[in-house]
């Protein structure tokens, strides 16, 4: 009769696996750790970068781009108008589009959606100004 295998005293972790598994532990901890640190880091910095952009932003002044003042839009050449005009102007020229266009008064329909399209354009470019 053979004895039975005698059973082994080692126990996992021992003290060289149980060292490096702490290590690889915080290896991965401390990375997560430092990748945090940096994140917030960096958001603080872009923060600050912000407050800098709204600062130039609100110095900004609007003005119209060089083809707005050189080219009359098609929504004013539809109504016969040049800029600089007024909401007034707009709605006179309007009306007197209106009265020729009208589906009511032998216009087409087509053409006069189109002016009425045209007619609410010119109203935000003006009203914009």
């Amino acid at each position: 009769m053979t004895a039975p295998p005698a059973v082994s005293s080692y126990h996992w972790p021992d003290g060289v696996d149980g060292v490096l598994t702490a290590g690889y532990l915080a290896l991965i901890c401390g990375i997560f750790i430092a990748g945090y640190g940096c994140m917030v880091l960096d958001i603080r910095a872009y923060l600050r970068s912000l407050r800098r952009a709204l600062v130039v932003i609100t110095h900004y002044k609007i003005e119209l781009p060089d083809w707005v003042r050189r080219e009359t839009p098609r929504c004013l050449q539809a109504l016969d108008l040049h800029l600089p005009c007024t909401v007034e102007d707009v709605l006179n020229a309007y009306r007197r589009k209106v009265k020729i266009l009208h589906p009511d008064r032998g216009g087409k329909r087509r053409d006069f959606l189109q002016l009425q399209q045209h007619f609410e354009q010119a109203m935000a470019l003006v009203e914009r100004k």
